[in-house]
């Protein structure tokens, strides 16, 4: 059975100008395949590196279990985004392939605590290793959709509780709020 290439190449007088026009197309799509993955698959790949949740109760730890301890200690919830974090303040560390996210913490007061606890660590951690470097340290309201970018966010304006209705106005109202019946 003979291909496609080789009855082209026998039918044409000029059969060297066909296989460098052949030549030519592969290396074209071969080249635009290689720009499409530098492109669209790369950033995505860079992207990838995994989210790891945290206790925040573990921060305090952090400074003096080796790493081993401190992972059988604390196992983290490996997440794909930040959109997939439960609702709450995240003491957020982020540095080359590392994404630790200590957290959900209800109040932003006892996440400001645990970022203070947090940056004395890493700072006296880039003290015993000058090549920690370009890190991200910050406490940041999750999920909101500029999760990346934000330094110390507010909570979104939506309301997580329903709006209370307020009993109308009447009479026998009037009268147990006068004698103090509530």
């Amino acid at each position: 059975m003979t291909s496609f290439m080789h009855n082209s190449l026998a039918r044409e007088p000029n059969a060297l100008w066909v296989l460098a026009r052949a030549i030519f197309t592969l290396r074209s799509l071969g080249c635009a395949l290689a720009l499409a993955l530098l492109f669209f698959v790369l950033p995505i790949l860079l992207q990838a590196t995994p989210i790891r949740v945290i206790d925040e109760a573990a921060i305090p730890f952090a400074g003096f279990l080796s790493k081993v301890d401190f992972d059988q200690r604390y196992p983290a919830d490996l997440l794909d985004h930040p959109s997939k974090l439960d609702t709450g303040w995240y003491v957020i560390y982020e540095h080359e392939s590392l994404n630790y996210y200590f957290g959900p913490i209800l109040l932003e007061s006892i996440g400001k605590d645990y970022l203070d606890q947090l940056s004395e660590i890493v700072e006296v951690a880039v003290i015993q290793r000058p090549s920690i470097q370009n890190y991200r340290l910050e406490l940041s309201y999750e999920p909101n959709a500029s999760s990346s970018e934000s330094k110390s966010t507010e909570p979104s304006t939506q309301n997580p509780f329903p709006p209370q209705v307020l009993p109308k106005p009447s009479f026998w109202g009037f009268v147990k709020k006068v004698f103090g019946y509530h």
